[in-house]
Protein backbone atom coordinates (compact mmCIF):
# COMPACT_ATOMS: atom_id res chain seq x y z
CA UNK A 1 0.00 0.00 0.00
CA UNK A 2 2.77 2.42 0.96
CA UNK A 3 4.64 1.66 -2.28
CA UNK A 4 1.47 2.31 -4.31
CA UNK A 5 0.99 5.71 -2.63
CA UNK A 6 4.59 6.62 -3.38
CA UNK A 7 4.11 5.68 -7.06
CA UNK A 8 0.98 7.80 -7.34
CA UNK A 9 2.74 10.72 -5.66
CA UNK A 10 5.68 10.40 -8.04
CA UNK A 11 3.37 10.37 -11.05
CA UNK A 12 1.52 13.40 -9.76
CA UNK A 13 4.72 15.36 -9.22
CA UNK A 14 6.29 14.37 -12.55
CA UNK A 15 4.66 16.98 -14.84
CA UNK A 16 5.11 19.70 -12.19
CA UNK A 17 8.79 18.85 -11.84
CA UNK A 18 9.23 19.01 -15.62
CA UNK A 19 7.57 22.42 -15.73
CA UNK A 20 9.95 23.67 -13.06
CA UNK A 21 12.93 22.30 -14.96
CA UNK A 22 11.79 23.92 -18.18
CA UNK A 23 11.22 27.18 -16.34
CA UNK A 24 14.79 27.05 -15.03
CA UNK A 25 16.07 26.27 -18.53
CA UNK A 26 14.18 29.26 -19.94
CA UNK A 27 15.65 31.57 -17.30
CA UNK A 28 19.16 30.33 -18.11
CA UNK A 29 18.42 30.75 -21.82
CA UNK A 30 17.37 34.38 -21.34
CA UNK A 31 20.62 35.05 -19.51
CA UNK A 32 22.53 33.37 -22.36
CA UNK A 33 20.74 35.51 -24.95
CA UNK A 34 21.44 38.73 -23.06
CA UNK A 35 25.10 37.88 -22.47
CA UNK A 36 25.63 36.73 -26.07
CA UNK A 37 24.06 39.93 -27.43
CA UNK A 38 26.19 42.07 -25.11
CA UNK A 39 29.42 40.25 -25.92
CA UNK A 40 28.67 40.42 -29.65
CA UNK A 41 28.03 44.17 -29.54
CA UNK A 42 31.26 44.73 -27.62
CA UNK A 43 33.20 42.50 -30.00
CA UNK A 44 31.85 44.23 -33.11
CA UNK A 45 32.40 47.71 -31.66
CA UNK A 46 35.83 46.98 -30.15
CA UNK A 47 37.35 44.03 -32.08
CA UNK A 48 40.74 44.61 -30.42
CA UNK A 49 39.23 43.17 -27.24
CA UNK A 50 39.91 39.66 -28.63
CA UNK A 51 43.66 40.34 -28.97
CA UNK A 52 43.79 38.43 -32.25
CA UNK A 53 45.70 38.75 -35.53
CA UNK A 54 43.90 39.59 -38.79
CA UNK A 55 42.63 36.03 -39.28
CA UNK A 56 41.55 35.72 -35.65
CA UNK A 57 39.84 39.10 -35.79
CA UNK A 58 37.90 37.98 -38.87
CA UNK A 59 36.76 34.84 -37.05
CA UNK A 60 35.58 36.84 -34.03
CA UNK A 61 33.78 39.45 -36.14
CA UNK A 62 32.01 36.79 -38.21
CA UNK A 63 30.93 34.94 -35.08
CA UNK A 64 29.68 38.08 -33.37
CA UNK A 65 27.76 39.32 -36.41
CA UNK A 66 25.84 36.08 -37.00
CA UNK A 67 25.28 35.54 -33.28
CA UNK A 68 23.85 39.05 -32.84
CA UNK A 69 21.83 39.19 -36.06
CA UNK A 70 20.58 35.59 -36.23
CA UNK A 71 21.27 33.37 -33.22
CA UNK A 72 20.12 35.71 -30.45
CA UNK A 73 16.81 36.66 -32.14
CA UNK A 74 16.10 33.01 -33.00
CA UNK A 75 16.81 31.98 -29.41
CA UNK A 76 14.67 34.78 -27.98
CA UNK A 77 11.65 34.06 -30.21
CA UNK A 78 11.99 30.31 -29.66
CA UNK A 79 12.00 30.78 -25.87
CA UNK A 80 8.71 32.71 -26.05
CA UNK A 81 6.87 30.26 -28.29
CA UNK A 82 8.35 27.19 -26.63
CA UNK A 83 7.06 28.44 -23.27
CA UNK A 84 3.64 28.71 -24.91
CA UNK A 85 3.77 25.06 -25.91
CA UNK A 86 4.93 25.10 -29.54
CA UNK A 87 6.65 21.82 -30.45
CA UNK A 88 8.56 23.38 -33.35
CA UNK A 89 9.73 26.27 -31.17
CA UNK A 90 10.89 23.89 -28.45
CA UNK A 91 13.19 22.05 -30.85
CA UNK A 92 14.42 25.32 -32.36
CA UNK A 93 15.12 26.63 -28.85
CA UNK A 94 17.27 23.59 -28.11
CA UNK A 95 19.04 23.99 -31.46
CA UNK A 96 19.84 27.62 -30.71
CA UNK A 97 21.20 26.62 -27.29
CA UNK A 98 23.35 23.96 -28.93
CA UNK A 99 24.71 26.60 -31.30
CA UNK A 100 25.61 28.81 -28.32
CA UNK A 101 27.32 25.93 -26.53
CA UNK A 102 29.25 24.84 -29.62
CA UNK A 103 30.14 28.34 -30.80
CA UNK A 104 31.39 29.65 -27.48
CA UNK A 105 33.52 26.56 -26.92
CA UNK A 106 35.86 28.09 -29.51
CA UNK A 107 35.94 31.38 -27.59
CA UNK A 108 36.57 29.72 -24.24
CA UNK A 109 39.24 27.26 -25.36
CA UNK A 110 40.72 29.02 -28.37
CA UNK A 111 41.10 32.71 -27.58
CA UNK A 112 43.71 34.34 -25.36
CA UNK A 113 42.48 35.72 -22.03
CA UNK A 114 40.46 38.87 -22.70
CA UNK A 115 38.31 41.32 -20.77
CA UNK A 116 35.34 39.24 -21.90
CA UNK A 117 36.77 36.05 -20.43
CA UNK A 118 34.19 35.48 -17.67
CA UNK A 119 31.13 36.43 -19.77
CA UNK A 120 32.31 33.99 -22.46
CA UNK A 121 32.65 31.19 -19.90
CA UNK A 122 29.21 32.07 -18.52
CA UNK A 123 27.58 31.78 -21.97
CA UNK A 124 29.29 28.45 -22.63
CA UNK A 125 28.41 26.99 -19.23
CA UNK A 126 24.85 28.30 -18.90
CA UNK A 127 23.92 27.21 -22.42
CA UNK A 128 25.20 23.72 -21.55
CA UNK A 129 23.07 23.62 -18.38
CA UNK A 130 19.98 24.93 -20.19
CA UNK A 131 20.45 22.45 -23.03
CA UNK A 132 20.83 19.55 -20.59
CA UNK A 133 17.68 20.58 -18.72
CA UNK A 134 15.72 21.01 -21.93
CA UNK A 135 16.75 17.71 -23.50
CA UNK A 136 16.47 15.81 -20.22
CA UNK A 137 12.85 16.85 -19.68
CA UNK A 138 11.68 16.62 -23.28
CA UNK A 139 8.77 14.30 -24.10
CA UNK A 140 10.59 12.85 -27.08
CA UNK A 141 8.04 10.11 -27.78
CA UNK A 142 5.18 12.59 -27.95
CA UNK A 143 7.12 14.96 -30.19
CA UNK A 144 8.20 12.20 -32.58
CA UNK A 145 4.56 11.16 -33.08
CA UNK A 146 3.85 14.64 -34.41
CA UNK A 147 6.14 14.12 -37.42
CA UNK A 148 4.37 13.16 -40.62
CA UNK A 149 5.16 9.80 -42.27
CA UNK A 150 6.11 11.92 -45.31
CA UNK A 151 9.05 13.47 -43.43
CA UNK A 152 12.16 13.01 -45.63
CA UNK A 153 14.05 11.36 -42.80
CA UNK A 154 16.44 9.24 -44.85
CA UNK A 155 17.74 12.00 -47.18
CA UNK A 156 18.29 14.29 -44.19
CA UNK A 157 19.99 11.50 -42.24
CA UNK A 158 22.23 10.78 -45.23
CA UNK A 159 23.26 14.44 -45.39
CA UNK A 160 24.00 14.49 -41.65
CA UNK A 161 26.16 11.39 -41.99
CA UNK A 162 27.95 12.92 -44.99
CA UNK A 163 28.77 16.08 -42.99
CA UNK A 164 30.04 13.99 -40.07
CA UNK A 165 32.29 11.93 -42.35
CA UNK A 166 33.69 14.98 -44.16
CA UNK A 167 34.44 16.89 -40.94
CA UNK A 168 35.98 13.82 -39.31
CA UNK A 169 38.05 13.15 -42.43
CA UNK A 170 39.33 16.75 -42.45
CA UNK A 171 40.77 16.57 -38.94
CA UNK A 172 41.64 12.88 -38.61
CA UNK A 173 43.56 12.83 -41.89
CA UNK A 174 45.84 15.59 -40.61
CA UNK A 175 46.37 13.75 -37.34
CA UNK A 176 47.24 10.55 -39.22
CA UNK A 177 49.75 12.49 -41.32
CA UNK A 178 51.32 13.66 -38.07
CA UNK A 179 51.43 10.07 -36.77
CA UNK A 180 53.21 8.73 -39.85
CA UNK A 181 55.29 11.73 -40.99
CA UNK A 182 55.72 13.88 -37.88
CA UNK A 183 54.25 16.95 -39.61
CA UNK A 184 52.36 18.88 -36.94
CA UNK A 185 48.81 19.85 -38.08
CA UNK A 186 47.91 23.54 -38.25
CA UNK A 187 45.14 25.87 -39.33
CA UNK A 188 46.22 29.12 -40.98
CA UNK A 189 49.71 28.58 -39.59
CA UNK A 190 48.52 27.97 -36.02
CA UNK A 191 48.94 24.62 -34.29
CA UNK A 192 46.78 25.83 -31.41
CA UNK A 193 43.95 26.61 -33.85
CA UNK A 194 44.03 23.04 -35.16
CA UNK A 195 44.05 21.65 -31.62
CA UNK A 196 40.99 23.66 -30.56
CA UNK A 197 38.91 23.42 -33.74
CA UNK A 198 39.55 19.72 -34.29
CA UNK A 199 38.80 18.92 -30.64
CA UNK A 200 35.52 20.88 -30.58
CA UNK A 201 34.33 19.53 -33.94
CA UNK A 202 35.13 15.90 -33.17
CA UNK A 203 33.91 16.01 -29.56
CA UNK A 204 30.78 18.17 -29.81
CA UNK A 205 29.61 17.82 -33.42
CA UNK A 206 30.77 14.62 -35.13
CA UNK A 207 30.05 12.57 -32.01
CA UNK A 208 26.41 13.72 -32.18
CA UNK A 209 25.91 13.77 -35.94
CA UNK A 210 26.68 10.09 -36.48
CA UNK A 211 24.28 8.58 -33.89
CA UNK A 212 21.63 11.20 -34.72
CA UNK A 213 21.86 10.31 -38.42
CA UNK A 214 21.50 6.61 -37.61
CA UNK A 215 18.48 7.26 -35.38
CA UNK A 216 16.81 9.51 -37.95
CA UNK A 217 17.44 6.98 -40.73
CA UNK A 218 15.58 4.41 -38.63
CA UNK A 219 12.90 6.99 -37.73
CA UNK A 220 13.56 6.69 -34.01
CA UNK A 221 12.13 9.43 -31.72
CA UNK A 222 15.47 10.99 -30.76
CA UNK A 223 16.47 11.10 -34.43
CA UNK A 224 13.78 13.68 -35.22
CA UNK A 225 14.64 15.92 -32.27
CA UNK A 226 18.40 15.74 -32.77
CA UNK A 227 17.92 16.25 -36.50
CA UNK A 228 16.28 19.63 -35.88
CA UNK A 229 18.85 20.61 -33.25
CA UNK A 230 21.85 19.70 -35.42
CA UNK A 231 20.49 21.14 -38.68
CA UNK A 232 19.72 24.46 -37.00
CA UNK A 233 23.23 24.57 -35.52
CA UNK A 234 24.65 23.56 -38.89
CA UNK A 235 22.82 26.33 -40.73
CA UNK A 236 23.90 28.95 -38.21
CA UNK A 237 27.51 27.88 -38.02
CA UNK A 238 28.02 27.59 -41.77
CA UNK A 239 26.61 31.15 -41.89
CA UNK A 240 29.27 32.07 -39.32
CA UNK A 241 32.01 30.53 -41.45
CA UNK A 242 30.70 32.35 -44.52
CA UNK A 243 30.81 35.64 -42.60
CA UNK A 244 34.34 34.77 -41.42
CA UNK A 245 35.37 34.38 -45.08
CA UNK A 246 33.96 37.84 -45.85
CA UNK A 247 35.73 39.51 -42.92
CA UNK A 248 38.94 37.61 -43.68
CA UNK A 249 38.76 38.84 -47.26
CA UNK A 250 38.31 42.44 -46.06
CA UNK A 251 41.02 42.28 -43.39
CA UNK A 252 43.69 40.18 -45.12
CA UNK A 253 45.44 41.80 -48.11
CA UNK A 254 45.58 39.59 -51.20
CA UNK A 255 42.93 37.12 -50.04
CA UNK A 256 40.04 36.06 -52.28
CA UNK A 257 36.40 35.96 -51.26
CA UNK A 258 35.07 33.34 -53.68
CA UNK A 259 37.22 30.49 -52.45
CA UNK A 260 36.14 26.87 -52.29
CA UNK A 261 35.69 27.35 -48.54
CA UNK A 262 33.27 30.27 -48.98
CA UNK A 263 31.26 28.43 -51.63
CA UNK A 264 31.16 25.35 -49.40
CA UNK A 265 29.82 27.47 -46.54
CA UNK A 266 27.04 28.91 -48.71
CA UNK A 267 26.07 25.47 -50.00
CA UNK A 268 26.26 23.94 -46.51
CA UNK A 269 24.09 26.67 -45.02
CA UNK A 270 21.52 26.31 -47.81
CA UNK A 271 21.30 22.52 -47.55
CA UNK A 272 21.12 22.65 -43.74
CA UNK A 273 18.23 25.13 -43.95
CA UNK A 274 16.43 22.92 -46.47
CA UNK A 275 16.86 19.92 -44.16
CA UNK A 276 15.64 21.98 -41.21
CA UNK A 277 12.55 23.03 -43.16
CA UNK A 278 12.01 19.43 -44.26
CA UNK A 279 11.76 18.46 -40.61
CA UNK A 280 9.86 21.40 -39.13
CA UNK A 281 7.29 21.67 -41.93
CA UNK A 282 6.35 18.03 -41.39
CA UNK A 283 5.39 18.54 -37.75
CA UNK A 284 1.63 18.08 -37.72
CA UNK A 285 -0.95 19.53 -35.39
CA UNK A 286 -2.18 17.14 -32.70
CA UNK A 287 -5.25 15.23 -33.83
CA UNK A 288 -8.44 15.98 -31.97
CA UNK A 289 -9.78 13.09 -29.92
CA UNK A 290 -13.49 12.42 -29.41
Amino acid sequence: MEIEVMKQDSIAQGPAAKRENFRAAYVLSVIVAVLAATVSVVGLRFPAVYRSNDWGAGVSLGNDLVTLAVAVPVLAVAIIYSARGSVRARMVWLGALYYMFYNYAFYVFGLPVTKLYLPLIAIFTLSAFALALGLGNLDVESISRRFSPRTPAKPIAAYMFFVAVMVARLWISQWLKFVFTGKVPEVNGSQDAFRVIAAVDLSFMVSLLIPAACLLWRRRPWGYVLGVVLMLQGAMYTAVMGAVCVFGWRLTPGSHLFSNWFIGCVVGCTVSLLCLCGLLLNVERPRATN
